[in-house]
């Protein structure tokens, strides 16, 4: 039945940009009107020219990039965490992934990105490609399965993207084949340049329940991209699953969709669906053997809405369901969680950002990795500071320190620490985190 589904949907996604283009305006209406009309990709631009790119232009190497249309960037991060909770321990579970070396500075990643964009709008053939590598504490935490994925220590290497793009002649067109940041979510692994807001200064340091265990973290696979206006854009194609690249744990292709509304530059809707069979979805090596069998169902919704110049609003949704997990009692399984989040600038210098949320594992701690299903809260404020934002290369350098509250119905939290405030059983975490980025 999900199969029979699953090929139903594609067929629909596959064929609705014929259809709109059939019924919709008069094909005979002059072209040049129609190529006059912009039509833009749904990916945030690239970041302006940095750092690298002006020594580069100092070596006398930039303008040959620029004639190729190539762009080299990247940004280097690291950071703090204390956890009050449990003030006697350096390690324990945390749950809120990355930021989990309590009382230690570390070194998160550097990433070095190369790309070429290619813009569907122009309707004419040409190619690109985007390639980033990463180095640095988070990278044990995102290797995709067969791929950099035997490395040990805190310290690794990941190629986190290696992909091509292709556009159409004739047709606002894009196909993608490679490796590639997960679609969904309102925060992404390289949020801290391309966040849902668009703007690095509005993004947190610690990620939600929902971007660590509802979602997964790179896909491979082909990907088909159609921006029939500035509004609407919409992608279908097929991946190897959750965090798979060279090595396919089930040996079976995922569905991949996604839905993205414009209606102007202060809102924007996403709706991303993913469907196949993903157990398991750990990283690394010794994975146990997949199963082809229960497919299952993945749905994120985001929405962010610009109120003003300094207030913008957001919105992550994620529910995934599966119908049988191997090893775990018998029965469908559920997870996900509701995120909000608010963001108000109030200069170029400072930028206040908050985040509630709601999540709840149904699948006897699966998601987690927690001993039980739990359902978790999470309250989080920072504050993104610029302190250098007139300067053209300083403006680059990010602080963002925040407090972090988290409440689970479940004893999960390791807090065998005696704070007088902070410590008030195993069901509460309370965490301090601090980070340092800049962009080159």
């Amino acid at each position: 039945m999900q199969r029979k589904l699953l090929g139903l949907i594609l067929t629909v996604l596959m064929i609705l940009p014929f259809v709109m283009n059939a019924h919709g305006e008069d094909t005979s209406a002059s072209t040049s009107d129609k190529e006059a009309e912009e039509v833009k990709p749904p990916e945030a631009p690239a970041p302006p020219p940095g750092l690298l790119m002006t020594l580069l232009g100092k070596a006398g190497l930039a303008q040959p990039l620029d004639n190729a249309g190539i762009s080299i960037y990247g940004y280097i991060e690291g950071g703090y965490m204390y956890d009050f909770s449990a003030s006697g321990a350096h390690h324990g579970p945390t749950f809120i992934g990355f930021n989990s070396y309590k009382k230690d500075a570390v070194l998160d990643k550097i990433s070095l990105n190369v790309e070429r964009t290619v813009d569907p709008a122009k309707k004419k053939l040409d190619f690109g490609f985007h390639v980033e590598g990463i180095w640095g504490a988070d990278a044990a935490f995102v290797h995709s399965n067969g791929l950099w994925d035997k490395q040990t220590g805190r310290y690794q290497g990941d190629l986190l993207q290696a992909y091509v793009d292709v556009t159409s002649p004739g047709l606002p067109v894009r196909i993608r084949a490679g490796k590639w940041i997960e679609l969904a979510g309102f925060e992404q692994f390289s949020a801290n340049i391309y966040g849902a807001f668009g703007d690095p200064a509005r993004a947190l340091y610690s990620y939600s329940y929902q971007f660590l265990y509802a979602e997964p973290s790179t896909q491979t696979g082909a990907l088909v991209t159609y921006v029939p206006d500035p509004k609407w854009s919409f992608d279908a194609g097929f991946t190897r699953g959750w965090n798979q690249s060279i090595k396919d744990a089930n040996r079976v292709l995922d569905f991949l969709g996604r839905v993205t509304f414009t209606p102007s530059d202060k809102t924007s809707i996403i709706l991303v669906m993913t469907e196949g069979p993903e157990f398991p979805t750990g990283f690394g090596r010794n994975l146990p053997k997949g199963d082809s069998s229960h497919w299952w169902t993945a749905l994120d919704l985001v929405v962010t809405q610009k109120i003003t110049e300094k207030l913008s609003l957001g919105l992550g949704i994620d529910y995934v369901h599966a119908p049988q997990i191997p090893h775990l009692t018998p029965g469908s399984k559920q997870w996900g969680g509701v995120a909000g989040y608010v963001s108000y600038a109030f200069d170029p210098h400072v930028t206040l950002n908050t985040r509630l949320e709601w999540y709840r594992d149904a699948a006897n701690g699966f998601s987690t990795g927690a001993s039980v299903s739990a359902t978790y809260y999470e309250a989080t404020m920072g504050v993104a500071v610029k302190p250098f934002a007139n300067n053209k290369i300083l403006s680059k350098l990010l602080f963002r320190p925040e407090v972090r509250y988290d409440h689970s119905d479940q004893p999960v939290f390791n807090t065998r620490g005696n704070h007088p405030l902070f410590n008030a059983g195993d069901r509460n975490q309370w965490t301090f985190s601090v980070d340092a980025l800049f962009t080159f």
